[in-house]
This record gives structure tokens, sequence and C-alpha cells, in this order.
């Protein structure tokens, strides 16, 4: 007995091949990830340094990280006064995934030298046995200075949340 197959299934079987074509071309070419989005940002904003220390958290980056903080938080790192993630290795988040989005920016109309950005982070973890996934995000409020003509962070933020 041989089997038959009628146009209709010749047509389904041709689309879901070129969709999996498709999605291994895109995979390959990006790796995976959103290139943009996760390159380091230049530019003299607000902005800046917040969105440099998320990348270089999910990096495992401490070093360009470490360079988005300011000189007083840095001080109160080494002096014991604030939690130091610089010391304990870093800290990559592989388990979920996650996006920042940027609500608020505002610099401070009494002092030029100071502002502060309100984030929200998005995470999402996927799995369970049965496929199920979670969405949560959490929201900070970050305080910048204007140091050596550069924004950085001057609140304790690592986004390891």
């Amino acid at each position: 007995m041989r089997l038959k197959v009628d146009k209709f299934t010749w047509v389904v079987i041709l689309i879901v091949a070129a969709l999996l074509i498709a999605a291994v071309v895109t995979v390959n070419r990006t790796g995976g990830q959103d290139t943009d989005n996760l390159a380091y940002r230049t530019d003299d904003t607000l902005l800046t340094p917040i969105h440099n220390a998320f990348v270089a958290f999910e990096r495992g980056d401490l070093s360009t990280a470490r360079q988005q903080y300011s000189q007083r938080l840095l001080a109160s790192m080494e002096e014991g006064k604030e939690y130091n993630p610089f010391t304990s290795g870093g800290y990559v988040n592989a388990q979920n995934s996650r996006r920042l989005r940027v609500l608020d920016s505002q610099i401070d109309g009494a002092d030029p030298n100071r502002a502060t950005v309100t984030i929200a982070v998005d995470s999402y973890s996927g799995g369970g046995f049965f496929g199920g996934s979670d969405t949560w995000t959490s929201q900070r409020v970050i305080t910048l200075v204007r140091e050596d003509n550069a924004w950085k962070i001057d609140t304790g933020e690592y986004f390891n949340y």
C-alpha cells in the first residue's frame, strides 16, 4: 500500500520548512540576541550610564559596570558602607530574560549636576513542567550626578533582582 500526499499537505510542509529555515537563518545572523540593544552607548545623556550598567551586569563585565558609578558611591562601597557587587565575582542573570525601560528622566531644577531617572525592569522566566512562565516588573528611581563631564549613577542600584 502506497501513501499518497495531496497538494494541500505539500503546501503545508513547504510553508513549515520555509519558516524553520527563516528561523535558523535569523538566529545564526543575530546570535539569538538583539545586538543593537546590547551595545554600550557612548552618548552623553541621562540614560547612558543606566543602560551601560544594565548591559555590563547582564554580561558580567564588572569593569565597565564600575565606570558607570559616582566616586562617592564607589568610595562608600570601599569603606563597607554600601553593598559592593564588584568584589563578589559578578552577577550574571542567565535564568531570566530582562528588558530595561525608562519611564521618566528629569534634571534637578535647583542643581543641574543632579538628575533622577525612573526605570522599570521587566523580567521573564520561562519553563516549568508544563511550559509555564512568569513575568514581573521592578520599578526604581535612580539618582545621577555629573562627574568628569559625564553622568554617573549615584544610587546603589545594581540591576540584580
